[in-house]
């Protein structure tokens, strides 16, 4: 019986990854020494979710980890990012090829960058779902949230990055050293201009948000009852997107790997 390829989701949160947990078949949840894993069939495929948390140093920890037990055909970080340039809205899809940074003194990841056909196969599968407002750009990572519009622009300025979040540039040095395919797909959740309500953070860390709870921070802040809808909606359009990009580049991997299989019977 010919073995199912294999996948490994990173998230930093459940909720980042809701979209691919909720399609599992044959789903399981176990925990490593870092991370917590979710396992199961994928699309014919293998899959595993790692929940990491937003240090990086956990992330690379729980990724090393888990490369170690089961080395996948490719590794696919999906999250939810800041927008620093302007040109971003809520919902598009950035598939990261130069990743920075600027977690701060004493960090010892390396900036990476994509190789130039590894960059041109994402543009054509960014191309193959024109719906999903997806884009190649530049991520970096920092250590503490950036949340003010004036320490975005600063960051923007620094860095000339496109999105900022907490552990991209772990993921692509692990990903890079042990050369496993990866690839790194940050939707927008909060532009370049917004400050993002407190709120946000229940959003984002819970995957689903009990009723009791909802309406307990409406009773401190009645006003916030809009916010919440917004940042609920735009987490929805986050996840979905980040599923149609996901589809598209794990079916152009395989329809690589399965030309490269063809090519090496015929020659052999």
């Amino acid at each position: 019986m010919r073995e199912l390829p294999k996948i490994l989701f990173v998230a930093a949160t459940e909720s980042d990854a809701l979209q691919f947990i909720s399609r599992l078949d044959n789903s399981r949840t176990y925990k490593q020494k870092v991370g917590l894993v979710h396992g199961g069939i994928w699309h014919y495929t293998s899959a595993k979710c790692l929940i990491t948390g937003h240090n990086p140093d956990a992330t690379a920890a729980a990724l090393r980890e888990a490369i170690q037990v089961d080395k996948p055909l490719a590794i696919v970080s999906i999250g939810f990012g800041s927008a620093l340039s302007s040109a971003l809205n809520v919902g598009d899809v950035v598939v990261g090829v130069k990743f920075q940074n600027q977690i701060g003194l004493g960090s010892q990841y390396r900036n990476v960058t994509l190789q130039a056909p590894i960059q041109d196969m994402m543009r054509r599968v960014i191309r193959s779902v024109p719906g999903i407002g997806g884009l190649l750009g530049s991520i970096v990572t920092v250590f503490d949230p950036v949340r003010a519009p004036s320490e975005k622009m600063k960051l923007h300025m620094e860095t000339q990055a496109d999105v900022v979040d907490q552990s991209a540039i772990a993921i692509a040095n692990i990903a890079d050293d042990e050369k496993i395919p990866f690839v790194v797909a940050r939707s927008i959740f909060d532009m370049s201009d917004e400050r993002v309500p407190e709120l946000e953070r229940y959003v984002r860390e819970k995957a689903k948000l009990s009723s009791s709870r909802i309406i307990g921070k409406l009773a401190v802040n009645p006003a916030r009852i809009f916010s919440l809808r917004e940042l609920l909606s735009r987490a929805k359009l986050c996840r979905e997107r980040l599923e149609v990009f996901t589809e598209a580049f794990w079916n152009a991997l395989l329809e690589g790997r399965e030309t490269a299989d063809v090519k090496t019977e015929k020659s052999s």
